[in-house]
């Protein structure tokens, strides 16, 4: 009995040989189940024909003759299948553009893929069909193809990798299972090039939705997303912002021991911000995910904290005292022989102490106090020299910003300034923009010395230079690059502003002699 499908041959579709072969397993794994999978399926290959074929499950020809048409319709969560092409589209690809011979058996019935001329308005039009027949009972279902080479059997054997079960080779350690989903390590096995994967990526870890392998990660970890719809079914991988979205729909469901495994293989994104207010590609609320996972075990707290100790947290900045605070940490800590990790604000939740925190605690932040007579004086001349070499370089009106004195010496600053940004920005004499106006500027202590002229110079303008911006700005560092300029071609004032200084200090030594 010839049954066409009303499928012309042909229909613009081209399928890989690892689709095909993808598709047509995936019939006999629905039916199986991935618990079950590795015991129950078998295949053989010899003189150019492959068969694959299951025990104890039979089902009628008819689900393999319409479009949309699936024995996985009921319930369609639970399996590979997507749309109910698989069998009809992968036999149109394996016939015409593979010349495979294809049969197919189940219960008591078999049939062979075949193409068929029929009319359409006086036309002859190639169109598949299936030549049925009927045959003595038997309890399983069988697919054999014929005129398989040895490399196309090695694309099948790769494409069996595809699918989810615990005995996959690419899984090495479990971490976690439920219900929605598994982790495991990604074990030593190659990524075969006929794999699907992730281009952002590459092959390394791999990630499974709805049994399927559809693309990779950059971690050594196998996740595994069960409950996965995909709607397009031309897309053959994921993208990169795909895979968050699976990892953080794990970090949801995870327990707390895996959730600790799995942020240990994402070490490098600890510290992950997302940079935009949407940022779709950022690993940041994963990581927040895991950690709050891992908060609600005290075990596993106790256990992460102990492995890693030495991680300082960062929080979120709002305010220039938020980031000016932020500034002298990272200096104090550059300046510590034990090194720390620095962390997304999450991991508070498990006791680990700020930056900020850290740094107070040792002392590292500026104490400041007003100006002394001689600091007074030490200013004056600093104030004096910017009135003669900067005038329409530097914005001061009447008055200078207020003198302040860094009187802790474990602070990494030199100098330090208080700025507040301007209602109206407007240009100086070389056509950068004025910010900000400064109220104070910080001096440390130590610069107030009789040898320290140059240095108070540099950190005086330096500090003036905020005027224009932050130290990591653009206007910041054109303006110190013109104000440098100025002070070297202007060295004989220099030797006249030094002269004072070490007059004034040498006093200030003498007197402290005595």
């Amino acid at each position: 009995m010839i049954m066409p499908l009303n499928i012309v041959t042909t229909y613009p579709v081209r399928w890989t040989k690892y689709n095909v072969f993808r598709d047509f397993i995936q019939n006999f794994y629905d039916s199986v189940g991935y618990l079950q999978w590795k015991e129950r399926f078998h295949y053989a290959y010899g003189d150019m024909v492959l068969s694959m074929w299951v025990e104890d499950i039979c089902f009628s020809y008819e689900w393999l003759m319409h479009i949309g048409a699936s024995t996985k319709t009921a319930d369609s969560f639970a399996n590979a299948g997507y749309f109910g092409e698989g069998f009809k589209i992968a036999s149109l690809c394996a016939i015409r553009d593979y010349g495979w011979t294809l049969r197919m058996s189940s219960g008591n019935w078999e049939l062979s893929v075949i193409s068929q001329e029929q009319k359409i308005d006086d036309r002859k039009v190639s169109m598949l069909a299936y030549d049925i027949k009927e045959k003595e009972i038997q309890n399983c279902s069988c697919l054999e193809i014929a005129d398989v080479t040895e490399e196309e059997f090695a694309v099948f054997q790769s494409s069996l990798d595809g699918f989810y079960y615990p005995e996959n080779p690419m899984m090495g350690e479990k971490l976690w299972e439920g219900k929605e989903g598994a982790v495991y390590t990604r074990s030593s096995m190659f990524y075969s090039k006929n794999l699907p994967y992730t281009n952002d990526f590459g092959r390394r870890g791999a990630v499974f939705c709805a049994y399927q392998l559809l693309g990779s990660n950059p971690f050594d970890l196998v996740v595994c997303l069960h409950r996965y719809k995909k709607e397009d079914r031309e897309r053959k991988s994921l993208y990169s912002f795909d895979v968050v979205d699976i990892f953080k729909s794990i970090s949801y469901y995870i327990d707390s021991y895996g959730a600790m495994k799995m942020l240990e293989k994402m070490r490098r994104y600890w510290n992950a911000k997302p940079k935009k207010r949407i940022d779709i590609h950022s690993w940041s609320p994963v990581i927040s995910s895991l950690v709050q996972k891992i908060s609600e075990s005290q075990e596993m707290t106790k256990s992460f904290c102990e492995k890693y100790p030495d991680l300082l947290s960062l929080p979120a900045i709002f305010t220039i005292r938020d980031r000016n605070r932020r500034g002298q940490a990272r200096a104090w800590l550059s300046r510590q022989n034990k090194k720390y990790l620095l962390v997304q604000s999450n991991f508070r939740k498990l006791g680990y102490k700020t930056l900020e925190e850290m740094c107070d605690e040792a002392g590292g932040f500026v104490v400041n106090d007003n100006a002394n007579e001689q600091e007074k004086k030490g200013f004056e001349i600093l104030e004096n020299l910017i009135k003669e070499l900067y005038v329409g370089f530097f914005e001061w009106e009447q008055n200078f910003p207020e003198r302040k004195i860094i009187v802790n010496e474990q602070a990494s600053y030199h100098g330090m300034a208080k700025v507040y940004k301007k209602s109206k920005p407007l240009l100086n004499s070389k056509g950068i923009a004025i910010r900000y106006e400064i109220g104070e500027i910080y001096l440390k202590k130590a610069i107030f010395s009789k040898d320290s002229f140059y240095d108070a110079v540099a950190t005086y303008v330096h500090e003036f230079c905020h005027e224009f911006g932050g130290d990591s700005s653009n206007s910041f560092s054109l303006g110190l690059t013109f104000a440098m300029e100025i002070l070297l071609a202007s060295t004989k004032v220099l030797e006249t502003y030094g002269e004072r200084w070490q007059m004034i200090f040498s006093q200030l030594q003498e007197n402290n002699k005595d």
